[in-house]
């Protein structure tokens, strides 16, 4: 119901096809546009002095943004917004957006609830990425893409093909060290597929629970 009410505020606004690799919002740009998310994937991340990427988020059909950003009134977008598909989005202006949800009791409240759904999947990103062990922090991403990406079942296949540098950038560790702890969960039964990752969920939360990995 939340994610219905949500969807038709936006999909009274303008519509947007980006390919692949195309960046929607820079780190520091204004809070200008909201976004819904109809078709796609979009990768949140912010670059390293050194140039190494991190991937912070991912969000996926139905997901709105910089949503956090412009409810918090800062006004400015802390990381970068890029496709990792081709990516169809309904735009609402921070202005339209306003409006829409000045008299509107409901939406206002839809977007509230959405958003501190939103904020402690952030969280529990964050909290992840501050573990030290390698093996670990993959383990704790696999859930979190089966949530985001992927459509939760014994055997669930994530809608997206990731790289193992993209894995890497997820986790903050090096692509080679990402390799060894995949090949390692392929070996364990958790990981099968190639192109398109499919994780055994029942194996999975045998590892989550065993290794005391909150997610």
């Amino acid at each position: 119901m939340q994610l219905q009410i949500i969807a038709e505020i936006f999909k009274k606004g303008r519509v947007k096809h980006l390919p692949k690799g195309q960046v929607v919002i820079y780190e520091g740009d204004p809070t200008t546009n909201i976004y819904f998310i109809q078709k796609g994937f979009v990768k949140v991340y912010n670059i390293f002095n050194s140039g190494d990427e991190r991937i912070i988020f991912i969000y996926g059909p139905g997901d709105v943004f910089p949503l956090t950003s412009y409810l918090s009134g800062s006004g400015v977008v802390r990381y970068f917004y890029e496709c990792m598909s081709e990516v169809e989005l309904y735009v609402l202006g921070s202005e339209e957006l306003r409006v829409k949800i000045k008299n509107n009791f409901e939406a206002g409240e839809a977007l509230v609830d959405y958003s501190n759904i939103i904020q402690n999947q952030f969280m529990e990103r964050i909290d992840n990425l501050s573990i030290n062990d390698a093996r670990r922090k993959i383990i704790a991403l696999l859930s979190f893409l089966i949530d985001k990406v992927g459509k939760p079942s014994a055997m669930a296949q994530l809608d997206i093909n990731l790289t193992q540098q993209d894995i890497a950038n997820m986790c903050a560790i090096t692509r080679e060290t990402a390799s060894a702890q995949i090949l390692r969960l392929k070996r364990e039964g958790v990981i099968l597929g190639s192109k398109h990752m499919i994780i055994n969920t029942i194996k999975l939360n045998s590892l989550l629970s065993k290794l005391g990995i909150t997610v």
